[in-house]
């Protein structure tokens, strides 16, 4: 059975790609090491990959995210800009640990804030929404309307796991704090704890009231000349976009 592994992070304020590798084994992601900082996530049903590729291609770009209600996954809009992702893409959510074609959720739409600029990514508005075909049965997650929490944060995604850039295709998570925030971003982890390349869109939890919400999303992250994923990754605040957000449930 063909399957597919490609990850999408804008990273050290460019956008940063890798091409897509088609497997024929059944699965994704065979590299065994941990997310940065963190292990395997066999649970999180309603965290899924969002798969880009043109018509009937098996290659494409992949980034992570998060079902809402049930027909919306929120995510980063550089995930579905075709100014990032490129034009005439057909996009196709893929639940599970590890990833198959074979088991994906036709996509209707996409939608992105209008005021995302790629070439200016601590502006914010790096959010999105895609809109499924058919309602999922995945349980729809909250996500944050009021302030940030002052406890830990749990990131979940389907990036790379190393420094080195290899592990995408497997969702991981790893609990981590907040580093520093403004109005429309926090940054969140250190360099041994935090997203790379493929988590891109994927959600940051916390317990704020007792529950677990989405407080950010996904959005950049810093490389170095050989080596990727340092000082933490930069998620999109939710709470600032939740106009935005409502609007397209």
């Amino acid at each position: 059975m063909r399957t597919l592994i490609s990850l999408v992070m804008l990273c050290g304020m460019t956008a940063c790609f890798a091409e897509a590798i088609e497997d024929d084994e059944a699965a994704v992601g065979t590299d065994e090491q941990d997310i940065i900082g963190g292990t395997t996530d066999t649970g999180d049903p309603s965290v899924v990959a969002i798969f880009a590729h043109q018509p009937g291609a098996t290659s494409g770009s992949l980034c992570t995210g998060t079902v809402i209600s049930a027909r919306a996954v929120l995510t980063a809009a550089h995930c579905v800009d075709p100014r990032v992702v490129g034009t005439g893409n057909v996009f196709e959510v893929l639940p599970g640990t590890t990833l198959s074609l074979s088991n994906s959720l036709a996509v209707s739409a996409t939608a992105f804030d209008s005021a995302f600029n790629p070439n200016n990514l601590g502006g914010g508005h790096d959010i999105a929404v895609v809109t499924l075909a058919q309602p999922t049965t995945l349980t729809p997650i909250p996500y944050n309307r009021g302030a940030l929490g002052t406890g830990s944060v749990r990131i979940v995604g389907y990036g790379s796991n190393t420094h080195s850039n290899t592990g995408a295709g497997t969702k991981r998570q790893a609990t981590t704090t907040i580093a520093s925030s403004t109005s429309t971003l926090v940054t969140i982890g250190t360099s041994n704890k935090q997203t790379c390349h493929g988590d891109s869109g994927g959600p940051a939890f916390q317990t704020i009231g007792g529950q677990e919400v989405i407080i950010g999303v996904t959005s950049y992250g810093y490389d170095r000349t050989t080596t990727v994923c340092y000082n933490g990754g930069v998620d999109t605040r939710v709470n600032a976009y939740t106009g935005f957000v409502d609007s397209h449930l």
